[in-house]
């Protein structure tokens, strides 16, 4: 059974799909929390007016009052933030739900700020407030990153994540960016890769003939190019040694096509793994 909310104040900068979704995720949990936004978008006044949220503010600093603020904004724009945030003195736990952590993590130790650094693993290929759901989270991992907060407010941060529908894990920086490199950014690069490709060699007519499994391949490719961008040049390094792991797998002759055993083998091994 879910309890009081360990925070009675929470601020959510940036109402997109993830802060959408916090908001409505948090508002299912506790009706009666007190949610207030920071985002310039018209959309978020109506999110008021549906009940998502009990406010919405123009300036960051009008958030330096609440127990909690999460960073729901491109990766690239949150050492901004953290700086805006020190200074206002404020006493809240910050933090984020970006998609790599290194960067993020030491922009949070240079800024005056209680932080703690978070990522939920769950999202999709559409964007902005229509695309946010109150049960994105569930059943999902909610990675956390422990910074300065201390292991009071991090078991309440904790809390929020259970409570939001998210299954929570504590990793560090380093080992997220590069486990997020193979199981998440080197398939967004894939799956765009592969429909560029593929469209260019065949055309629109041969892409419509495509079935479901090119579909699934292919689904990440909607994802929006400004919001991976800060992702990828963040985590440069580690999404190139995945991609070049990938390569290393792939049979990139038509001989190689013809070896049957070591054909074989590798889908086999593939095949067991992901049974597994």
């Amino acid at each position: 059974m879910i309890g009081a909310p360990p925070f009675e104040r929470v601020g959510i900068i940036g109402l997109g799909l993830i802060g959408g979704s916090v908001a409505l995720a948090a508002r299912r949990c506790w009706p009666g929390l007190h949610i207030t936004a920071c985002d310039p978008a018209p959309v978020t006044r109506e999110a008021v007016t549906q009940g998502a949220i009990t406010a919405v503010v123009d300036r960051i600093e009008d958030l330096a009052a609440c127990d909690l603020i999460v960073i729901a904004t491109p990766v690239q724009t949150v050492p901004q933030i953290l700086e805006v945030l020190a200074l206002t003195g404020t006493r809240a736990l910050v933090t984020d739900v970006s998609s790599t952590k290194r960067m993020v993590m030491d922009a949070a130790s240079r800024a005056r700020v209680t932080f703690a650094g978070g990522h939920p693993v769950a999202g999709s290929e559409s964007s902005g407030l229509a695309a946010a759901r109150a049960d994105l989270f569930d059943g999902k991992p909610w990675l956390l990153v422990s910074a300065n907060a201390g292991e009071a407010l991090d078991a309440m941060l904790t809390t929020v994540t259970v409570a939001l529908g998210a299954k929570p894990a504590w990793t560090d920086a380093v080992t997220h960016d590069r486990v997020m490199a193979h199981v998440s950014h080197a398939p967004q690069v894939v799956s765009t890769a592969l429909m560029a490709a593929s469209a260019e060699a065949v055309g629109p007519d041969g892409v419509a003939w495509s079935g479901s499994g090119f579909a699934d391949m292919t689904r990440l490719a909607s994802s929006s190019s400004d919001m991976w961008q800060g992702i990828l040049s963040t985590n440069a390094d580690f999404i190139a040694e995945a991609l070049d792991g990938i390569a290393a797998k792939l049979p990139t002759s038509s001989q190689a096509l013809m070896d049957t055993p070591a054909v074989r083998d590798l889908f086999e091994r593939a095949r067991a793994i992901k049974k597994g």
